[in-house]
């Protein structure tokens, strides 16, 4: 038996940060302990408002292989930008028209979902977006904030569904200037400096690639489908060892 835990933090109606976890029960009260200290903790300012949902999975689990991980170090934005571009280039995308749209992408809870060939937004609603959800390691017992393990999670999850081809992200914390680009084909490519130190701005798009009628599919997957990850040993990552214990 697995429980979901998702916490909420906001400030004067702003969404500050989320997490989520999925845990045994005899783990709930560390886990929700955990959550709870990061909304306190979070760089983008201190909540006045915390929302935690505590749900019992009942949805049959699906395990999910973790992404491969590499790493490119970007010097500066525009040269984060040329190997975002050069990453969807390499998938047949129009590379130019769907990093506009990325860019020019609203605040937002979740991520948008992109047609890759007509580009256009597919979520049901443009300003929630897309929640991708329930998910959470097979074997984790950490508590506390880490971009890299949480990123390659999400990340995992995403890949494995069969209607998204790849995926974009930049975190809307001020202090995290590392974004990501990932897919089934290329893994999880981490990319330096996407974003100068302060900026608050971030987003996250999906790039759906299947039929009109595969589009509630995808998004029931993503939102609801209760997912595990597994098959990945950070200490035997050179980026994941760097990475997960100190960011």
């Amino acid at each position: 038996m697995l429980y979901s835990l998702k916490i909420r933090a906001e400030c004067q109606g702003r969404h500050i940060s989320g997490a989520e976890r999925m845990v045994a029960p005899e783990d709930v009260e560390h886990a929700l302990l955990g959550l709870l200290r990061r909304t306190r903790q979070h760089p983008n300012g201190e909540a006045d408002s915390v929302a935690l949902t505590l749900t019992r999975v009942t949805r049959p689990l699906i395990r999910v292989s973790a992404l491969p991980v590499s790493e490119v170090v970007a010097t500066d934005p525009s040269d984060a930008r040329r190997v975002l571009y050069a990453e969807l280039t390499r998938m047949r995308l129009n590379a130019g028209a769907l990093l506009s749209l990325f860019d020019g992408l609203p605040v937002m809870r979740g991520a948008a979902l992109v047609d890759g060939l007509s580009l256009a937004r597919l979520e049901p609603d443009p300003q929630r977006g897309i929640r991708a959800a329930n998910m959470d390691y097979a074997d984790n017992r950490e508590y506390g904030k880490h971009h890299f393990r949480e990123a390659l999670c999400l990340a995992s999850k995403v890949a494995a569904c069969p209607h998204i081809a790849a995926e974009l992200c930049v975190s809307d914390d001020i202090h995290y200037t590392t974004g990501y680009f990932s897919s089934k084909e290329r893994g999880y490519i981490r990319i330096t400096n996407i974003k100068k130190p302060g900026d608050s701005r971030g987003a996250r798009m999906f790039i759906f690639r299947g039929a009109p009628d595969d589009v509630f599919s995808c998004i029931e997957y993503l939102e609801q489908a209760p997912v595990l990850i597994e098959h990945f040993h950070f200490d035997n990552c050179p980026v994941a060892g760097r990475l997960c214990f100190r960011q």
